[in-house]
């Protein structure tokens, strides 16, 4: 099960592409502690009827683990544990953000188990947390998160005031990858998350991005998207004076 924060479902798609049998459950449009817990439970009702024995929920980055956990108590099912994915090279810069600080250190002390990633591109990166750690490239990695078993709720002692959004930019002509590019370089440090599928002069695009950080990867060898265009997830509303980002201030001016 995926929970993308969008309009357009990306995470479903990518998921899909590289699932042996393509079941795979696209929850889109919200945070699953929020807005589509009536869709979580209509997903719950149709997975009951296979033949599983665990089910993984991928939510959205500004999930807050023990939200999420709470949704996750349904008739023939109950939750295991909340696992969550530690970026070595971006997570100290987060923790120090004013807009997204207190949401990322409510998902580090609700989290049951962390696993540290792209700890070999950043060697030196220390984690001060008692949690239970395990590294991305540690070769028992699927076998520990498929068996931790947490008998309790995560804490809700830390929990964010970050309010977040999402706005959909739907591509309809081709665009210049080197105008593309400087676009996004150009995002309001609000944005903090950008996804999707661009059609430029140069080929089909995919576009991942996380803060100041961005891939832009040619795409050949995967299906058809379901759309083009791009995703942002942005601090909507947060506790300071200048207030969020609106929608209408995520502007993309393309010419062909």
């Amino acid at each position: 099960m995926v929970n993308d924060f969008g309009d357009i479902n990306i995470d479903e798609s990518l998921i899909s592409s590289q699932s042996q049998d393509g079941t795979v459950l696209g929850l889109s449009n919200g945070c699953i502690c929020c807005s589509i817990s009536d869709d979580l439970s209509k997903a719950l009702d149709q997975l009951a009827k296979l033949p599983i024995s665990q089910v993984i929920l991928e939510t959205s980055g500004v999930a807050e683990p023990a939200r999420v956990w709470q949704h996750c108590h349904y008739p023939g099912f109950r939750p295991k544990a909340s696992v969550v994915l530690v970026d070595a090279g971006h997570t100290a810069l987060r923790l120090r953000d004013k807009f997204v600080g207190s949401l990322v250190k409510a998902q580090l002390d609700q989290a049951h188990l962390l696993v540290l990633s792209k700890t070999d591109v950043h060697p030196d990166f220390r984690l001060d947390r008692l949690q239970p750690m395990i590294e991305s490239n540690d070769p028992n990695l699927l076998a520990t998160i498929f068996g931790w078993q947490q008998p309790t709720a995560p804490e809700r002692s830390i929990e964010s005031r970050a309010s977040f959004g999402a706005h959909t930019w739907h591509q309809t002509q081709t665009v210049p990858l080197a105008t593309l590019q400087n676009f996004l370089h150009s995002l309001n440090d609000r944005v903090h998350r950008v996804k999707g599928w661009v059609a430029t002069d140069r080929g089909l695009h995919q576009v991942s991005g996380v803060g100041s950080t961005f891939a832009l990867d040619a795409i050949t060898d995967l299906p058809k998207p379901p759309a083009l265009g791009l995703v942002f997830i942005y601090c909507s509303d947060v506790d300071s004076q200048d207030g969020g980002l609106a929608p209408d201030q995520i502007t993309m001016t393309l010419s062909p």
